[in-house]
């Protein structure tokens, strides 16, 4: 099983952090309880929407941006996305997941534009330009009954 990579976009500038990002900390697969470490180093406001079957998380900082974790009810964080004028740490939000992530986009073309890429059990989204940053990233293999990739947009 290979990657899949729609590459229209500038990889290597998405894998590195923005010097003005403030980390995120609640990666892929991590417990509920790293939300509120995020929100306190962030000094961002906390809303939780609870929906039937899993919780978003949305971190709203004084800036401006917005940091979405999905928390399913095994109380780990399946999905993460992003929207504002920064582009935030892909290591800190994909966790153990963010090597694999490198290994598979390493040696890609880059181009201008969205990104997306596929792997085995996780998907990457991402996009922005002049201060206007978004994406998300999933693992699929955690997705709840019934949950849609197109809630994170």
């Amino acid at each position: 099983m290979g990657c899949v990579v729609y590459a229209a976009c500038g990889l290597g500038s998405f894998a590195t952090v923005g010097l003005l990002a403030p980390p995120a900390q609640a990666a892929l697969g991590d417990d509920v309880s790293a939300v509120e470490h995020d929100r306190v180093r962030m000094h961002a406001t906390l809303q939780i929407r609870r929906k039937s079957n899993y919780d978003i998380h949305e971190l709203a900082t004084p800036a401006g941006s917005a940091v979405r974790e999905f928390v399913g009810g095994s109380g780990k964080v399946f999905a993460v996305s992003w929207s504002g004028g920064w582009r935030p740490n892909l290591r800190d939000i994909m966790g153990t997941h963010y090597d694999r992530y490198i290994e598979a986009t390493r040696g890609q073309r880059r181009a201008r534009g969205p990104v997306r890429v596929e792997l085995p059990g996780m998907v990457v989204v991402m996009g922005g330009y002049l201060r206007t940053f978004w994406g998300h990233v999933y693992l699929t293999e955690q997705l709840p009954a019934g949950f849609s990739p197109q809630e994170l947009e």
